[in-house]
């Protein structure tokens, strides 16, 4: 295959060589036949020639020996050239179609477990809220997803043996502004800190007394708008405020189905450092909404006088994890309270204060123990001087970050009827997904 490239090369590059042997050759000759001829050359004529013709000869060899270099030379750049063109691989060509990839547009769904065994600890062994038995109480179906660069939605569903119940679905615009983020559908308020967690998430088994006696058996879960706005540090180390207006559809509290709009609610939390291993998180919040019934109930028009329900909280959390070892050791001392009045018919109201306080240490990666005090006054007209508490201890294990077991001992007493007063429970809650047991 060489031998035909270098036919293939013109032959005009070998001409200067060609004119020069022919030259020379002739000069050559031309010199010899001076020699043979000429009769009356001389004897030093005669060596001058001879001496130029060995001189010619030797140019001769030179140039021969010059042509034969190049030539070779050429020949081993032709080589090369054909082995460089014989490892080369042509790059692979990729061809995209420009779809998104189904796969990433999937959302993330987490699935949570709660069951439990329950004894009442009496003759009997009921009462007329509770018996001894082995309950499930609700699985959680979670899902979450990011919908394009600017927003994300979140979906709580609760499965129960009664029925399937929409828990939270609202979309949250994490930054429509600086430091300003925007929630709109359904969630569970920011009314001070437990009343936003989902009850797989509470550091004991249920919520506290003062909460579902003030704010209802399911606390405060609205339907409307919420904006978050992330303050500069004036007077802590970082303040959020909190600002949700909603349907008044809590019946405990509001109109309820005959919801009047809107009720207001603004949470104002205070973030401080107090050193590097613990931090003080103090929180107030105040809400207002109206509780008249207006609208048709059973084919009848209502249409009450106006009627106001306040409520305000305020809630402190401190947290002492120490540096390095927060997976295995921390204190955590939480406590809120809660104040509402509500106006009712024939100017009556009902006012309450209620509260609780509790404190969790943590021993090691898995073993949590702790104690909560309840303290509230029973929702009720003419309340004053009525009051129950109750005494929580509790210890959990985390068998794993999916798989958590809690045994927990309720004591109730007051002075005013009460159900159940020693009540002892065995919770078993799971996870599977990318969410666990998220609170909220």
């Amino acid at each position: 295959m060489v031998s035909n490239q270098r036919s293939a090369k013109p032959v005009c590059k070998k001409i200067p060589f060609q004119i020069e042997i022919f030259t020379i050759s002739f000069l050559f000759f031309s010199m010899l036949a001076s020699v043979l001829f000429a009769q009356d050359i001389s004897e030093n004529t005669a060596d001058s020639l001879k001496q130029q013709l060995l001189q010619l000869r030797e140019q001769i060899k030179r140039l021969e020996q010059k042509q034969a270099q190049a030539e070779l030379q050429q020949l081993k750049q032709q080589a090369w050239q054909q082995a460089s063109s014989t490892d080369e691989k042509p790059e692979p060509k990729s061809f995209k179609s420009g779809q998104r990839s189904l796969q990433a547009l999937n959302p993330e769904i987490s699935v949570t477990g709660d069951a439990y065994l329950q004894g009442v600890l009496n003759e009997d062994g009921f009462s007329e809220a509770h018996r001894s038995g082995a309950y499930f109480r609700v699985i959680g179906l979670h899902i979450q997803s990011n919908l394009d660069p600017f927003s994300l939605t979140k979906i709580a569903l609760e499965v129960t043996p009664e029925g399937i119940e929409l828990g939270e679905a609202y979309v949250t615009w994490p930054n429509v502004l600086k430091n300003i983020s925007l929630t709109a559908g359904k969630f569970r308020q920011q009314f001070g800190v437990l009343n936003r967690w989902h009850a797989h998430g509470l550091d004991q088994f249920e919520f506290p007394l003062a909460l579902t006696t003030i704010l209802g058996e399911e606390g405060l879960n609205q339907i409307g708008f919420s904006a978050e706005w992330l303050m500069p540090a004036w007077w802590a180390h970082a303040s959020a405020l909190t600002m949700q207006v909603t349907n008044g559809q809590n019946d405990h509290l509001f109109a309820g189905s005959l919801f009047s709009f809107p009720a207001v609610l603004a949470h104002l939390k205070n973030y401080y450092d107090v050193n590097p291993a613990t931090y003080l998180e103090i929180g107030i919040t105040g809400m207002v909404g109206e509780n008249n019934l207006r609208g048709f109930q059973d084919g009848q028009r209502i249409d009450e006088k106006q009627r106001l329900t306040r409520l305000a909280g305020l809630d402190v959390t401190l947290l002492w994890e120490p540096l390095n070892k927060a997976h295995y050791h921390s204190f955590l001392w939480r406590s809120e309270l809660y104040y509402a009045d509500k106006q009712l018919p024939l100017n009556q109201n009902i006012s309450a204060l209620g509260g609780y306080s509790y404190a969790e240490f943590r021993f090691n990666e898995w073993l949590h123990a702790g104690l909560r005090l309840d303290y509230t006054q029973p929702f009720t007209i003419d309340n004053d001087g009525k009051y129950i508490y109750q005494v929580v201890p509790y210890i959990t294990w985390w068998q794993s970050h999916w798989v958590r077991l809690r045994l927990q001992y309720n004591y109730s007493d007051g002075n005013v009827p009460l159900q159940t007063r020693h009540l002892i429970r065995l919770q078993l809650t799971w996870a599977a997904g990318p969410h666990k047991h998220e609170r909220y």
